[in-house]
């Protein structure tokens, strides 16, 4: 299975175990355009592969884990073009597809996209202090890849709702004790506990694995391809603001935004 310049791939055969690790630690492994298109690639490659029962995606051994969208290549990005490209929805659907299971292995940063991403795993296996949340209201837009949706539905309307219109981080064990996580662990232990979940998924019969992957998301799945559809609208809508060019340009800039309200 071919790596990218920065997604690192390894198949062990015998346990029917791919590792599939974003390894570009100087950009908080933040997506690229290229990321992107190299994990819809790799996806298609392992759902395909009768060797690879069970994924383990993950970031940086010591974290993060990912910071999200480029925010570079995000602020080029029109409301028009994000219709056109149909922005993220390769990516989104590359993870909703996948007919085998996803462990997330998070340590540190999972921001933005990158805790849309882990919320798409099928199970997240986390450190204790690991840092997730949706900050993208704070550069003038909202959650494109699913989080508006998945996150009310893992942690309640209420809780998700603060966390989305405010910006706020939360911690892996916060989210364990909120079910949200599977196991919220010392950070140095997370990959260790992560790829023997794995190993013991992957031991089991692999029609078996898919068919009860398939039955549980039948639950939670019933209306969040029309949510997700409606999100993505109100996605792209905010690359028209002007709110949203101040807040990408202080990112950039590392300022404070000065939102102007249009």
């Amino acid at each position: 299975m071919a790596s990218t310049k920065y997604i690192v791939v390894t198949v062990n055969d015998d346990t029917g175990v791919a590792l599939v690790r974003l390894d570009r630690p100087a950009k908080r492994n933040a997506f690229s355009q290229a990321m992107v298109d190299g994990l819809v690639s790799i996806f298609s490659q392992l759902d395909a592969s009768s060797s690879v029962r069970v994924v383990l995606f993950a970031g940086c051994p010591d974290g993060p884990f990912c910071a999200g969208m480029d925010i570079s290549e995000l602020s080029q990005i029109t409301t028009p073009e994000g219709h056109k490209r149909r922005f993220l929805k390769d990516l989104t659907d590359a993870f909703a597809n996948f007919s085998k299971p996803i462990i997330a292995a998070v340590v540190g940063y999972a921001l933005g996209g990158g805790f849309e991403i882990a919320l798409a795993c099928d199970m997240i296996v986390a450190a204790d202090d690991a840092v997730f949340g949706l900050p993208e209201v704070k550069i003038g837009c909202i959650p494109g890849a699913g989080g508006t949706q998945r996150l009310a539905r893992a942690l309640g309307k209420h809780r998700a709702m603060e966390l989305i219109l405010t910006g706020d981080s939360i911690t892996g064990k916060e989210l364990y004790a909120s079910g949200v996580v599977n196991r919220a662990l010392p950070r140095q232990d997370v990959f260790a506990h992560a790829t023997k979940l794995a190993e013991r998924i992957g031991s089991m019969s692999g029609p078996v694995t898919r068919i009860a992957k398939q039955a549980v998301l039948t639950a939670e799945n019933s209306h969040i391809v029309e949510g997700m559809s409606t999100e993505r609208l109100l996605y792209y809508s905010t690359f028209s603001l002007g709110d949203f060019k101040e807040g990408q340009a202080a990112f950039l800039e590392k300022r404070p935004a000065k939102f102007q309200h249009y």
